[in-house]
């Protein structure tokens, strides 16, 4: 066996962090560089056991990683110090190329990333996706609302059945910008949640920051949300103050906790998710994150370190520093019983699930229930079980924030 097939999770750590250089025709799945700026690009793969990596591609400073990328698609190998490995290389979807009834191009609405497609209806941050904070976080001054947007629920339904149409994805993931309002912009997100909901039987998940009353957070369960996200990001104080003033002047490093931990007993074990960023504080500052999540019924994901992203400093961090934190992160998600099968499938991050591959001892029930719920079998069982969770609900907690008036 090659030495690269031992272990993916490893495997996953490593190309996050050193990228990949791309020979012959893999370079036909680059998507073009105008649609990233000043970001650096990446290209997905599906390493053994259905591990997804977003790896950040070397062109300028080739010589800086030591994984070549070879063929395409279901012919890919990837290859270092003479040991290779079969690979699945994503291609960019088809539907990219496409335009809405506006005459937007589809990839401008939303862009495919592991098993979801993201869209955000107005301007984005871009911290969890790109590595580089938004001006809200760096300044508190809110994202400007950019020329053409908000996107009409048309376009939306209409790139959502294009990516459906292609089996490009699974789930819908939206991620608006913060807009400093009382619902912190999850009433923005209704109207195009209702319309998903009535096109598709599909989940949607939400990433966006908290709002000022927990009564939202219930709203946003009844509203159809399947999986919510309120990112931490930085659990180390000053460090988050510092990074990101504008977060802890108008929200406060606190609420993001609170918010959390009261979502984390509205919505099903496991569907309410942060993310901490390796490499964007000490381990054992991220490891107290991780325990302060757990503790709070919610599934810790770590983001992967980015060290050549734009506005980022390099990442001291190691891969042999970032073991145990990996191993932590398993241990305490399995003994508090947070389920670890919905968030699944993030490229840019590890996830529990995946931090098995770094943990001592038996993950085997583990793997068990995440190749159930990768089958078809599996996705419909949670779709069922989230409408009926839902319906039990729902009037529940509608009737009581219809009596405050909001």
């Amino acid at each position: 066996m090659s030495s690269l097939t031992l272990n993916p999770g490893y495997l996953k750590l490593e190309l996050a962090m050193n990228g990949v250089r791309l020979d012959g025709p893999a370079h036909a799945d680059l998507p073009p560089a105008e649609w990233f700026g000043d970001a650096e690009r990446d290209i997905e793969l599906v390493l053994p056991d259905d591990v997804w990596v977003a790896a950040p591609v070397r062109e300028v400073a080739a010589a800086e990683s030591p994984f070549v990328l070879s063929g395409q698609g279901d012919h890919a190998t990837l290859r270092r110090n003479g040991s290779q490995v079969a690979v699945r290389l994503v291609p960019q979807p088809s539907f990219y190329g496409e335009h809405t009834v506006a005459g937007r191009p589809m990839w401008q609405v939303g862009m495919v990333h592991g098993n979801f497609i993201a869209i955000n209806p107005a301007s984005a941050c871009s911290y969890s996706l790109r590595g580089v904070p938004c001006r809200f976080c760096r300044s508190g001054s809110g994202v400007a609302i950019e020329e053409g947007f908000p996107m009409s629920i048309q376009e939306v339904v209409d790139v959502v059945r294009a990516a459906f149409a292609e089996g490009a994805v699974e789930f819908v993931y939206l991620n608006p910008s913060y807009v400093g309002s009382e619902d912190a912009g999850i009433a923005f997100l209704e109207p195009y949640i209702n319309a998903i909901k009535k096109h598709f039987d599909t989940l949607v998940a939400v990433q966006i920051h908290p709002p000022k009353t927990n009564r939202w957070i219930e709203r946003t369960y009844a509203m159809g949300v399947d999986a919510l996200s309120y990112a931490v990001e930085i659990h180390d104080y000053a460090l988050l103050a510092r990074r990101c003033p504008g977060r802890v002047r108008h929200i406060g490093r606190e609420r993001y906790y609170e918010a959390l931990a009261h979502a984390a007993g509205v919505f099903p074990s496991g569907t309410v998710w942060s993310e901490l960023i390796l490499g964007a504080e000490p381990t054992e500052s991220t490891v107290k994150g991780i325990d302060a999540l757990v503790h709070a019924g919610v599934l810790p994901v770590l983001s992967l370190p980015r060290p050549f992203a734009a506005g980022v400093p390099a990442s001291a961090l190691g891969s042999a520093d970032l073991q145990p934190v990996f191993a932590h992160l398993f241990a305490a998600v399995r003994d508090a019983k947070v389920n670890m099968t919905w968030v699944r499938d993030l490229p840019a991050a590890i996830t529990p699930l995946e931090a098995r591959f770094f943990a001592a001892g038996d993950a085997n029930v583990s793997a068990m229930r995440h190749h159930f719920y990768r089958s078809r079998l599996g996705t419909l069982a949670v779709r069922g079980l989230a409408r009926l969770r839902r319906r039990l609900r729902v009037r529940t907690v509608s009737d009581s924030f219809d009596s405050s008036h909001l």
